[in-house]
């Protein structure tokens, strides 16, 4: 009986703060995260866009290396996807109550 009791020390132990966020279960705390990741990316891919955009504002002038325009434009298209269209589209799924 003695070894049960010292090894059910833990069964009490809830993490508190970041930890609790990055070590969760919880359908709904992972809902949750999914959509903040998607709005954090949403806004990088919209810098990504606006720099695009600047870019493409006046014939002739040149804001950003031709090399750095090529990758902002794949990289925008990536983030945008898989960054911010698709975890928004799968969060509903984690934070229904079943």
């Amino acid at each position: 009986m003695g070894d049960a009791a010292v090894h059910d020390d833990h069964h009490g132990y809830h993490p508190s703060g970041m930890m609790r966020w990055l070590t969760t279960t919880n359908h709904k705390d992972i809902g949750t995260m999914y959509l903040i990741f998607a709005l954090v990316m949403f806004f990088i891919g919209g810098s990504m866009a606006m720099v695009i955009r600047l870019e493409l504002f006046q014939p002739g002038m040149q804001w950003v290396d031709p090399q750095l325009f090529n990758s902002m434009t794949t990289m925008h298209a990536l983030v945008m996807i898989f960054g911010a269209v698709m975890p928004a589209e799968l969060a509903p799924r984690f934070c229904t109550v079943r």
